[in-house]
Order: structure tokens, then sequence, then C-alpha cells
């Protein structure tokens, strides 16, 4: 009898139809709860929570305008721009208020307020009072008291002491009668007029309406007492102090005339006066109404969230239910699926682990059912001779890979003998470079030494000479004198080249202890860069190559110098050995400068062969050279590319198009990854 076939699928798709019919009761309950969760939450979102929300706003922007005007008062003209501003948000936060609301009108009789409470502040505050012109008026006063007020105090004062000076110095009683005694008193009185005029100008600043009429009344009797004194004071320096006297007193009179024509104090009370009545009436009318508002609109959004909290109770009751039920539903079904599905394919499961542990006579067990479990052990009988034969094959290439492990350790092998070549080459361009340190010291410093042997010689013999004279008793005041010049003149000399070789000994010291170690220290990057040029000019003294170096002088860096050394070292080398080869004459310029706070570039170009584009991206290669067998090692550009990169945290980028361009980034401060002792 043949058995009906039963496909896992169908029993599953049954499965499946039982738990969309619950899914689809359970969307439908849940569908009419949100309708009415729609509805409440449209009435919040829509109505109650904008009028609340908004009218608070509005009524923040009320207190903010009002806020801006009495800050205007204070000086802060900027407040000006912020009180329209508030007034436009205002405007913002009304039109977000729904049109329909039955507070509509309330909100309207604010709107009215407000905008009267805007004319009124424009044409009765920021049209009337000007903080600037009141800062103006300061200054103006202020430069007066200092520029005219001071010295013509000064002065008045210089000439009532000259004057008291002068008083008794005549014997004639009648000069000192009508002549000094009246000075003196004149003097006083201008000095105490000048000194009214000034505290006017003060008093006036301060809202004393009193104060112009007493400047210029003050002034006038300057003017008469002035007047009198001119007929006094005939001496022709006296004239001179008078006419000084008097333009000083006439710039500042009309300076005052100036204060007192362009700034009006009584605008700074009557803008206050506006400010009080505008709080006293739309203000505070409009802020009762705002609040009232908002507190009622405050009210009806609690109302709505209790609505909304008793619909989401209902909806948690719905959703217990509902979980009940659907873990019964899934139980049910883990429980079918199980016994009829998970049994026989854990079965199965456990034969294909026996199969992939290696062992190949295993007993599978034999299914009467028609469905997937039976197709499954079919393929697994024959998954079973296939393993059989595939063991075979697996032998075969174990074989092959024991070949090929041994393979691998020589090959390991010669790389690791190529990486120590590589570290020799390496360690025989930092001996290049530090060779090429030493002959730089002894080609520099041998120029100076020679002066200095050659002036002592010439020192020693003039020595000789003029003893020779003075034990035979033939000296005389020339020779002296001429010993003297000659020997002064040899020792200014031997100085000078002394010193200039200890400098160059100095340099070059720190030039070889920083390039026989990458010690990290603190260092100019200008100074220690002219060090390191300083060991290389002898290279390109006889030659047409110039080397110049352009950068600020105070970058500062903590860094590794020694290695800073090698790197330009073997920029240079590149650029004499390859970039002038063929050619006479030539230039390198080093430039230098910070590009961010924590950043400096350097640019190092030469104008010589450049090169061929091809060979760009290999220049940074290992052992790549166009000198190989020719005293090229092919590591010097290698080793910069490693310094920059590995050691310094930095960059490094080449260009050819005239002559070569090696542009070098690196940070102020290295990166602490690397060991800085490490020599």
């Amino acid at each position: 009898m043949v058995t009906k076939r039963q496909s896992i699928a169908t029993k599953i798709n049954v499965i499946l139809v039982g738990i969309s019919f619950v899914i689809l009761i359970f969307s439908a309950t849940i569908i009419y709860l949100s309708s009415q969760i729609s509805s409440a939450t449209d009435k919040v979102v829509n109505y109650d929570l904008p009028e609340a929300l908004n009218s608070l706003a509005m009524l923040e922007e009320l207190g903010d305008m009002n806020s801006n005007l009495l800050e205007y008062l204070l000086g802060e003209e900027e407040e000006q721009q912020e009180y329209f501003g508030n007034y436009e948000e205002f405007i913002r936060f009304r039109d977000l208020i729904p049109k329909n609301i039955k507070e509509n009108g309330e909100v309207d009789k604010v709107m009215r307020l407000v905008e009267g409470h805007k004319k009124q502040a424009v044409s009765q505050v920021f049209e009337v009072y000007h903080p600037e012109q009141e800062r103006n008026a300061a200054r103006k006063i202020n430069n007066l008291l200092i520029n005219v007020g001071k010295p013509l105090e000064e002065l008045l004062d210089k000439m009532k002491e000259d004057e008291i000076a002068d008083v008794g110095s005549s014997n004639n009683p009648l000069d000192v009668i009508n002549d000094d005694l009246p000075g003196v008193q004149y003097y006083l009185e201008l000095v105490d007029e000048a000194g009214d005029m000034l505290a006017d100008l003060d008093r006036f600043v301060l809202d004393d309406i009193n104060a112009k009429q007493s400047f210029f009344n003050n002034a006038l009797q300057f003017e008469s007492y002035l007047i009198k004194l001119k007929p006094l004071e005939q001496k022709p320096q006296e004239v001179i102090y008078l006419n000084e006297i008097e333009r000083l007193f006439l710039e500042l009179k009309e300076g005052g005339k100036e204060i007192f024509d362009h700034y009006q104090t009584h605008n700074k009370a009557l803008a206050t006066k506006a400010i009080d009545n505008l709080e006293h009436q739309s203000f505070n009318v409009a802020e009762d109404i705002l609040d009232t508002l908002s507190s009622a609109a405050r009210q009806k959004v609690q109302l709505s969230m209790t609505d909304l909290s008793i619909i989401s109770r209902n909806i948690s009751i719905v959703l217990a239910i509902s979980a009940l039920f659907i873990i019964g539903l899934i139980t049910s079904v883990i429980f079918y699926a199980r016994k009829t599905i998970f049994t026989p394919l854990a079965q199965v499961t456990t034969a294909i682990d026996k199969l992939r542990r290696g062992e190949r006579n295993i007993e599978l067990g034999n299914y009467t059912r028609q469905d997937e479990l039976t197709d499954i052990l079919a393929s697994l009988q024959d998954f079973q001779i296939e393993l059989s034969e595939l063991d075979q094959l697996r032998a075969s290439e174990q074989k092959i890979q024991t070949e090929l492990l041994t393979e691998r350790d020589n090959a390991t092998q010669s790389y690791k003998q190529l990486k120590e070549t590589q570290s020799k080459l390496v360690a025989t361009e930092k001996m290049a470079s530090l060779g090429t340190l030493v002959a730089g010291v002894a080609h520099e410093i041998n120029t100076p030494l020679g002066v200095s042997v050659t002036m002592a010689s010439t020192l020693s013999a003039n020595l000789k000479q003029f003893l020779t004279k003075v034990k035979t008793g033939v000296l005389s005041r020339s020779i002296l004198e001429k010993f003297e010049t000659d020997s002064q003149q040899s020792v200014n000399l031997l100085e000078s080249s002394l010193q200039d070789a200890a400098e160059l000994i100095h340099s070059f010291k720190q030039v070889a202890v920083d390039q026989t170690s990458s010690k990290r220290r603190e260092f100019n990057l200008l100074e220690t860069i002219n060090e390191i040029v300083a060991t290389l000019h002898h290279k390109i003294k006889r030659t047409g190559i110039k080397l110049s170096v352009e950068g600020p002088e105070n970058i500062m860096m903590d860094s590794f110098p020694g290695p800073l050394g090698q790197v330009i070292t073997n920029l240079f080398n590149n650029a004499v050995l390859h970039g002038f080869e063929g050619k006479a004459e030539g230039e390198i310029h080093i430039r230098f400068s910070v590009i961010a706070k924590r950043e400096v570039k350097i640019l190092f170009a030469d104008n010589g062969n450049g090169v061929e584009k091809e060979n760009i991206k290999k220049l940074f290669d290992p052992f790549y050279t166009t000198k190989l067998g020719k005293g090229g090692s092919g590591l010097g550009l290698n080793i910069v590319h490693s310094i920059i990169s590995d050691l310094m945290g930095g960059s490094i980028h080449v260009e050819s198009r005239i002559g070569t361009i090696f542009e070098i980034k690196l940070p102020l401060i290295a990166p602490e990854k690397k060991e800085d002792n490490n020599e």
C-alpha cells in the first residue's frame, strides 16, 4: 500500500494560517483602540498642546521685549534689534496657535496690546534716546578734560606761580600794586573759572539743567579776566603763554558748545518714563491675559492626558489577554513541531555529526513517512559513500601540504636573511651620514683655525722683534705705538677666528649628538636646520649649487632632531647625486612654516633634473635606485619615509615638475607611541 506523501511545508502552512487568524483578531482590536487614541491625541497635539506651549512662549517673548527696553536704557544698543527679533518671535508663536479655538478673541486682544506696545516703544524710546550719543558726549568731555582742560589748568598754574615769584622783585611799589598783585589775582580767577567750566560739563551729562548756562557764564568771566590780564603781561614769553591760554580756552568753549548742541540729557528721562508707562499699561494687561490662557490650556491638556491614560489601560488589558492566548498557541505549536519535525531532524543531525567526525559505518534509520525527512535520509546514504572516497583524496592532499610547508619554511628563512641584510644597509647609511658630518666639521673648522695659527705666529714674531728693540735700547714711542696697534689687531682677529671655531664646534657637536642617537628633545627648528646645513656646505662649496633655508625663527618642536637631520642629509645627498647630475649649477631651497596649531610643513625643493613620472611611486621603495653599483644603496629615501612616518608621526609627499619637491608634514609634538630613548 502506497503511503500518501505529507509535506512538512504543508504542516507548517497550516500552523501559519492558525497564527495569522489570531494575529488578525488581535490587529482589529488594536486598530479600534488606536483610533480612539488618535482622536484623543489629535485634540492634544493640534489644539490643547499648541495653545499651552505657544501662549507660554508668547508670555516669555513679551517679558524679553520689556527687558530689551530696560537694557537699551543701560546703553546696550544691540537690545533694539533684540526687541524687534523678540517681537517677530512673538508673532510666530501667535501664528502657531490654532485659529478656531474659543479663546481666539483673547489672543487677538493681546496682539493689539503688543502692537501698541511696539509702536510706543519705537516712537517714545528708540527714536527719543540714543545710547551712542550719550557715549559720544562722554568721550568728547573726556577728550576736553585730558587734551584741553588739563593743559589749560597746568599752564595757568605755571603762569600763576611765575607771577607770584615775580611779586616783590621790583623795587618800585607801584609795579607791585598795579602789575604783580593784579596779575596773581587774575590768574587765580582764570584757574577757578576753567575748573568751573570743566565741572559744568560733568554736571550737564548728569542731567543738571543749569549746567549749560553756568558753563557760558563762567566762559564770559574767563574772557573778561583774560582781557584784563593781557595789558599786564607784555614780555615775549608771557605773550606766547597768554596766546596758548586763549587758544585752549576757545577750544574748550567750542567743544562745550558742540556737546550742548548735539546731546539732550532729558531724552533718557523721557524714555525711562515711557518704558514705565508701557510696563504699567499694555505689558501688565497682556501678561495677565497670556497667563490666564496658558493656565486654561494646561488644564485642558491634563484632561486630555487623563482620557489617554484610560484608553492606554484598556489597551494593556487587551494586550495581556492576547499575550496569554498567544503563549498557549505557541506552546501547542512547539509541542507539535518537536514531535513531528524537530525530533526526527535531531536524529538526522546526530548521524551527520558522526559522519563529520570520521565514522563511516553508521546505521541510518528508516523512516516510513513520505516527506522531506525521507529525502534527507537517502541523501545521507549517498553522502556516506562520497565521504569514503573523499578520505582517500585527503590522504593525498596531506602529503602535498607537507611538501608545501617545507617550501614555506625555506622561504621564511630567506626572508629573515633579507631583513638582516636590510638592517645592515640602514646602519651603513647612518655611518655614511656621520662620515659626511665629520667631513663637514673638518672642512668648515679648517679656515678659522688656519687664520688663528697665522695670527698667533705673526703675534709671536712681532713680540720677538719688540723685545729685541727693548733690549738694545732703540725703542721709540712710534715703535711702541705701532707694536701696540699691530698686536691689538692680531689679538682681535685671533679672538674672532677662535670664537668662530668654537661656535662651529658647538654647532657640529649638537648635530653629531643628534645624528648618533634618536633621542627626543625640544629644539628650535630654524637653528637645528641651520646646524645641519652647515655640515653639508662643503659638498657644494666649489660648485654652482646654492642652498638656502627660509622659515620663522620661533618654531619650537618636541621631536627627534637626530632623525630629522638624517632626513635633511639624505634629501640633500639625493639632490646632489641625482638631481644635479650633469649640471654645473642649481638651487636647493628648504622652506618651512606652521600650517596648523600643532603641525609644521617643510618643503625641500630643487630645480634639478626631476624624476620620471613612472618612477615617482617607486622613490620610497627599499633598494630602488638608478645608481645601483655606482654608490647608491636604494635605501636613502626609504629611510626618510620610515623616519617621518613611523618615528616622527608625519607624512611625506613628492612631486616632480620643474625639479623635485618633497613636502613633509610633521606634528610639533611627536607622538608617544615611539620610545624616546632609542639609540
